[in-house]
């Protein structure tokens, strides 16, 4: 996905109305990617745990940090939406209490919030390995129907 492509800025214009955007899906299925475009075209705020273990430009994963990860994106949130910023937040939310948090500052907030589950098939950035991926897969929990109408797909595949 090119940030400049007009033909890719118009792929995420179904998402731009709300102000709180969610983006889940395995690792390598374009939710960086998407959340940067988001950010670049419409002006959302990006975050993502996975930018607390950026240390000097090299990406570091250290599991006992995730929780606090977590906890800071969930807090930049809903800051950020009580300051009437719009919010792309791109995390895998493979079990639906890993958004909790999420979905949480935006209701608290009173601001609009729509999921859109990513499918696509890019090289994972973390090196995340495949039987992880796998694990994640068995444990994915879809969205529950009271979220349907603000629920989106969104299918991108890297041409290899």
């Amino acid at each position: 996905m090119n940030l400049s492509s007009g033909h890719d800025v118009a792929k995420t214009e179904r998402f731009a109305p709300y102000d709180c955007v969610l983006l889940r899906g395995l690792p390598g299925s374009g939710k960086s990617t998407l959340a940067a475009l988001m950010g670049v075209a419409h002006g959302f705020l990006h975050l993502e745990a996975d930018q607390h273990f950026t240390v000097k430009g090299v990406y570091r994963f250290d599991p006992a940090r995730v929780a606090d990860a977590h906890a800071v994106v969930a807090r930049d949130t809903l800051a950020a939406l009580q300051a009437g910023r719009r919010v792309v937040v791109a995390n895998t939310h493979v079990r639906l209490w890993e958004m909790a948090a999420v979905v949480g500052a935006a209701r608290l907030a009173e601001r609009s919030i729509c999921f859109v589950e990513c499918q696509g098939a890019w090289p994972n950035v973390h090196g995340v390995i495949e039987p992880v991926i796998a694990s994640m897969r068995q444990r994915w929990e879809p969205l529950p129907n009271e979220f349907s109408e603000v629920n989106f797909v969104f299918h991108e595949a890297h041409a290899r």
